[in-house]
């Protein structure tokens, strides 16, 4: 008897053949694959055994066919030659962003090197990110597969950005930041073709990374979400199933405050398979924060990095940059009333702790609610550890 996960890879390939003829303007081509796609995961759903994975199933059955009804329907879609037949011959979409308002294409500046401590998460970072582009070989080799996206979660201001570029310089990739608030648009179908020129950006750079911050605004879980936002998902669902990253050349990051906010489909083997946990600096890392937000500001001899590195443990790095700003604020605040200029000192620093305490604890107290309330303790154990 075929089963749930065979149907659903047949069902993948004939999608994501199905997106390269539409690319390639073979709209009638490209309708018949999605057709094929739609039944596979149709029959899928109808065999599945677990609750989530038959209505995955089911939904993305319905995505595909719509797609398919899409390219039979559009008046643009009916040219081969792929020239639009809309009226007015006008060249703009405006149902759709463009490249520049989605995306942020860059090659970072910032690696591992620059981030002090935290090196357990920056060796789960190389074997799931890093490693499947530098040694694809020895992945292929093993059977290992690569190219599964990655979840980095955790506390605001703890540096899962930052992470993630650092990522994106140790493999040589172009970084490409999705500004996930410009994917959803008050058009039909736009939002989703906003998703799928994302991943078509990615695949025509030679080495990318596509980082999706703040996921959880467009992808937050079906059951609680309107119909535009559950298309969203479904586009999403689809265009990771398809990427092959030995043809693509891609990978896929994302980052959330909310885990547990995020679509269930989404962090299933295959897409968000990976999740590593961000948590607030530690010692060294907080000391090397210090170091990086008082380089270029006048630092009193008696300024101890690595004791006030100690004594700010449980704060987040960008709790650290404000402390650090509010310090220098005292001697500025002074020489502006006509004292004396001088420099940071360390009562500065002592004056500006009294008054401020982690801001990360709420987020704890939050967080460990809601993960219980999800009933997935054990998938999100760095937060409720």
């Amino acid at each position: 008897m075929t089963s749930t996960s065979s149907l659903a890879a047949q069902a993948r390939g004939y999608a994501k053949a199905a997106r390269t003829l539409e690319d390639e303007n073979k709209y009638e081509r490209a309708r018949e694959l999605y057709l094929k796609a739609a039944k596979l995961y149709n029959e899928a759903s109808k065999i599945a055994t677990d609750k989530t994975d038959k209505n995955t199933q089911r939904d993305l059955a319905e995505h595909l066919l719509a797609k398919a009804q899409s390219l039979k329907s559009s008046g643009a879609h009916d040219s081969v030659s792929g020239i639009s037949s809309g009226s007015g011959g006008s060249d703009s979409d405006e149902s759709s962003l463009s490249k520049d308002d989605l995306i942020l294409k860059q090659i970072p500046n910032i690696g591992f090197d620059d981030i002090g401590g935290l090196e357990s998460v920056k060796e789960d970072i190389r074997k799931a990110i890093i490693y499947p582009f530098t040694h694809k070989d020895l992945y292929k080799m093993y059977g290992q597969k690569a190219g599964e996206g990655i979840l980095l979660y955790g506390p605001p201001g703890c540096g899962k950005t930052m992470m993630a570029k650092a990522a994106a310089k140790e493999c040589g990739a172009d970084f490409i930041s999705v500004k996930t608030s410009s994917i959803v648009s008050k058009w039909v179908g736009a939002s989703e073709k906003n998703v799928k020129q994302v991943f078509e950006t990615a695949r025509q750079c030679e080495k990318s990374i596509i980082f999706f911050d703040e996921i959880d605004s467009i992808a937050g879980r079906r059951s609680e979400s309107e119909d535009y936002a559950k298309r969203v998902v479904n586009e999403l669902l689809a265009q990771m199933d398809g990427v092959d990253t030995a043809d693509d050349n891609l990978l896929i990051l994302a980052a959330t405050n909310e885990p547990w906010a995020i679509d269930p489909a989404l962090r299933r083997p295959g897409r968000f398979s990976k999740l590593v946990f961000i948590p607030e600096p530690d010692l060294d890392a907080r000391a090397a924060i210090f170091k990086l937000n008082l380089k270029g500001r006048p630092i009193s001899d008696d300024v101890d990095v690595n004791r006030l590195a100690g004594i700010t443990e449980s704060y987040s790095g960008a709790d650290i940059s404000a402390i650090c700003k509010e310090a220098a604020d005292i001697p500025l605040g002074e020489a502006l009333r006509g004292g004396e200029a001088r420099k940071i000192a360390m009562k500065d620093f002592v004056t500006v702790l009294q008054g401020r305490k982690p801001s990360i604890l709420s987020w704890y107290v939050e967080a460990r609610a809601e993960v219980r309330k999800s009933g997935e303790e054990a998938v999100f154990e760095g937060i409720m550890g």
